[in-house]
């Protein structure tokens, strides 16, 4: 749908015209148009038992202010906060004072300026709406896309794969997890029955495992499996270390 016609400026903005009161003052001609009252009863009279003209310059200056507005809002303004007009309802939307960022009412009869005091409003949309950092404690604001694939990329198993490290792991050595992710390490051992084998994350023991007497064999392999959350320690202790791999 295309646009209706567009007005070019406000109506009567060069010619003659009267500011409009909030409400005629007694002084005033009995004529004078207020917004309260509009046109007065004696302008809908005939003249010849006693009414009067209205005024064409209240036309103009009603018009104007009118007019005012629609041109404002074809050009894609919107309002800021004014005292004037408070209290706002709830759901009521209002620029801010540099016009960057739109304001949403979350409450009836708001009469805060969200310039200067954000209870009882929220950031709609604009300046500080989206968020392209971890440090932010307002979960109603959204998300950038930048800051959503640094979130993605650090989910488990997002570009991780699984990698055998066995080879610079060794058992009793305590590990940590700096990659910037969560990562799982699977680690088999083998032990006999006088040997209990553990895995732990961060000193705490996750798996253990212990051969019991009697066993055909007289030895068992053993694997451990867990899930190492960034910055954690994890290490293995027991046995005789098989293989460790890692999905990192």
């Amino acid at each position: 749908m295309t646009n209706p016609d567009l007005i070019p400026e406000p109506f009567a903005q060069d010619g003659d015209k009267n500011p409009i009161p909030l409400e005629r003052a007694i002084a005033d001609p009995v004529y004078r148009a207020s917004w309260k009252a509009g046109f007065p009863p004696d302008t809908r009279i005939p003249k010849d038992v006693g009414g009067e003209g209205p005024d064409g310059l209240d036309f103009n200056g009603v018009l104007n202010i009118i007019s005012q507005a629609v041109v404002f809002l074809q050009k894609g303004n919107a309002y800021q906060f004014d005292a004037a007009l408070a209290p706002y309802p709830i759901g009521a939307l209002v620029r801010s004072n540099d016009n960057l960022t739109t304001f949403q009412s979350t409450i009836a009869l708001n009469s805060n300026n969200p310039n200067s005091n954000m209870t009882g409003w929220r950031v709609y949309n604009g300046s500080g709406f989206i968020v392209d950092n971890l440090t932010t404690n307002d979960g109603t604001k959204a998300l950038s896309a930048k800051q959503g694939k640094v979130l993605s990329d650090r989910d488990f198993g997002i570009g991780q794969t699984w990698q055998d490290v066995t080879s610079s792991r060794s058992l009793g050595t305590t590990y940590t997890n700096n990659t910037g992710k969560p990562i799982q390490v699977s680690v088999c051992v083998y032990h006999d029955e006088q040997v209990v084998s553990t895995l732990s994350v961060s000193g705490v023991v996750v798996s253990r495992v212990r051969q019991e007497a009697g066993g055909a064999t007289g030895y068992q392999d053993s694997t451990h499996t867990a899930i190492v959350p960034n910055g954690a320690t994890y290490s293995v202790t027991g046995g005789s270390l098989i293989s460790w791999s890692e999905l990192r």
